[in-house]
């Protein structure tokens, strides 16, 4: 087996982050437009996936309450909560995230992004996702069309 540095680091530091990182709770939220369509946001950092708007809890913040505020930051929406989709356990090379998506409504708003933390949004049919979406997605979608919610480790991850 062939090592390479990046991973050989990421083997060895990985142990001492999981225990010393503090727990990330973070949200994302499902909003569906009048022709079925879906919201996404792409960020200007990391891979600049196409991913469900939302970010991270701050404070005491329960999950729904973050998610209400991150969607007005990300893209200039007011939304209510309407369900819990799914509570998942996310595990990244150094993170070990939880988070809840959550399917809500527009109360007002029109979509605007100020281009500095997002870097645009869309809305994209369920069916007809953009390439470069962010991996997992496609079956937390699919939990949430038949109505199930959906918990464990988040899908798509090895």
């Amino acid at each position: 087996m062939k090592w390479n540095w990046r991973d050989l680091a990421l083997r060895i530091i990985r142990p001492y982050w999981l225990l010393r990182r503090p727990l990330v709770v973070g949200v994302r939220g499902i909003l569906q437009d009048e022709q079925g369509r879906l919201l996404f946001v792409r960020h200007n950092y990391g891979r600049r996936h196409w991913i469900l708007p939302g970010g991270g809890r701050q404070g005491n913040e329960s999950p729904d309450v973050a998610l209400v505020r991150e969607m007005r930051e990300e893209t200039g929406l007011e939304v209510e909560v309407t369900r819990l989709v799914g509570a998942y356990l996310y595990l990244g090379n150094l993170k070990r995230d939880h988070i809840f998506i959550f399917e809500c409504r527009r109360l007002a708003g029109e979509v605007r992004v100020d281009g500095g933390e997002i870097a645009e949004a869309g809305w994209f049919h369920p069916d007809e996702l953009p390439e470069n979406v962010f991996p997992g997605i496609a079956e937390v979608l699919a939990t949430w069309q038949q109505g199930k919610t959906g918990y464990g480790y988040w899908p798509g991850r090895d």
